[in-house]
């Protein structure tokens, strides 16, 4: 039985690169995000307020590592030798 063809390697690529750019862009959203200051004026709405923003930084923060992750997986799904790939199919098994 012969092996089958392994998944052009292009668009992986583009996909993780993306996927870096966009846990870039996550990360400067979120620290953007915390250096800005409202000043509400009440005590109760002010607190209101920065819960919202932590929570969306973490939010942004989450994401950034994610992107990383998958970025990270993508890159590497590629760089396993054909022949072990391949041996690692016929047995059932993913990576």
């Amino acid at each position: 039985m012969s092996a089958a063809p392994l998944p052009d390697r292009m668009p992986l690529d583009v996909v993780a690169t993306e996927l870096s750019r966009s846990s870039t862009a996550a990360l400067d959203a979120s620290r953007e995000l915390l250096n800005q200051y409202s000043d509400t004026g009440e005590t109760r709405s002010q607190r209101a307020l920065d819960t919202l923003i932590d929570h969306a930084a973490d939010t942004l923060r989450a994401l950034t590592d994610s992107f990383a992750d998958l970025a990270g997986e993508l890159q590497s799904a590629g760089e396993e030798p054909p022949d072990q790939a391949a041996a690692r199919r016929g047995r059932g098994q993913r990576r």
